[in-house]
């Protein structure tokens, strides 16, 4: 366990770090949504899903650490895993490390991000045509819906090891691996990202190709992986209920207090681990090879204000592959 908290704060440090250096760079900077009209459907979709995760976010925060501390001086397993959600936000934007694949909405509220202070960044950009970080909605959406899935899948392996109890634990994951990916077709491909606040122009093998609402297969398996993994360490529990991340806690000789700061420490770099190798490693390949966007999304300033004439940077994959020669449209 002291292993793994080493981890997690190192790994705090490190975003407290890149984000303190956004704040005060020129990168701190508001990305506008561009001339293309913003339908009414997606403002009205977009203002709503700003109030309704972050209050979502906090409430989840309040029942599951703020009263169980204040009542037990102790948390469960999924208040341990929502401390660690909330700080994973700050890696939604880093598949796009080695070229840009994904873009959020502009009209949501957004300073820009903080990814051109990693080093090695190499999606190009400036200033004021950058991926704009939707401020609102992402770190609610995590909490949220990182609970549900690990609840959810959770439940899901427990079903199947009580009705046949000769289930291996390599059946378990692969049925939940199928589960998570199906979930996430459903929510993001068919219900989240038609409503426009985020969307994945530059994946591979993909259903409606051709629109703006593209949604890549490659988001169903690396997300399925990632939301498996989640349930994985709910499940997979010791005779003492402690996950992977826990064992070994119960011999430090500390107080109550810092013995479940540790257990929260190593909770958040086990899960931020899980982020990085599950997700945005994989995806990285992907923004370094990206497809062509279909025109539909070209033709939206609100989702295109990294690349196009504005921004004097071709829309991948051409942008990727940076040179010193002259950009086109």
């Amino acid at each position: 366990m002291k292993w793994w908290a080493g981890f997690g704060a190192a790994v705090i440090a490190a975003e407290a770090a890149i984000v303190i250096a956004w704040i005060t760079s020129k990168w701190f900077h508001h990305v506008s949504s561009g001339s293309t009209p913003v339908p009414e459907y997606m403002k009205v979709g977009m203002i709503a899903w700003q109030v309704i995760l972050p209050i979502s976010g906090l409430t989840i925060i309040y029942l599951f650490v703020v009263r169980p501390w204040r009542r037990e001086r102790r948390l469960s397993t999924y208040g341990l895993m929502v401390v660690a959600f909330s700080v994973l936000w700050f890696q939604d934007p880093l598949s796009a490390y080695g070229g840009e694949w994904f873009s959020y909405n502009a009209f949501q509220l957004n300073m820009g991000s903080w990814v051109h202070e990693l080093p090695g960044w190499l999606s190009p950009g400036t200033p004021s045509h950058q991926i704009a970080y939707p401020l609102l909605v992402v770190p609610g959406a995590y909490i949220t819906i990182f609970l549900l899935v690990s609840f959810l899948g959770s439940r899901l392996m427990t079903f199947v090891k009580a009705r046949r109890p000769r289930t291996g634990r390599l059946a378990l994951v692969g049925i939940c691996l199928l589960a998570m990916a199906l979930f996430d077709l459903v929510f993001e491909g068919l219900v989240f990202m038609p409503l426009g606040a985020w969307e994945y122009p530059g994946g591979h093998i993909a259903l409606f190709a051709s629109s703006f609402h593209k949604y890549p297969l490659n988001e169903a398996v690396t997300t399925g992986m990632l939301f498996t993994a989640f349930a994985s360490i709910k499940y997979f529990v010791d005779d003492r209920g402690q996950t992977i991340a826990e064992r070994g806690g119960e011999r430090l000789v500390t107080t109550a207090r810092r013995e479940w700061t540790l257990r929260a420490l190593a909770m958040t770099g086990l899960v931020s681990l899980v982020m990085l190798l599950c997700y945005n490693l994989p995806n990285f390949f992907v923004g370094l090879h990206s497809t062509n966007w279909p025109r539909a999304i070209k033709q939206r300033s609100y989702l295109t204000y990294t690349c196009g004439p504005a921004a004097g940077q071709p829309c991948p994959p051409t942008a990727i592959k940076r040179s010193g020669g002259s950009h086109g449209s």
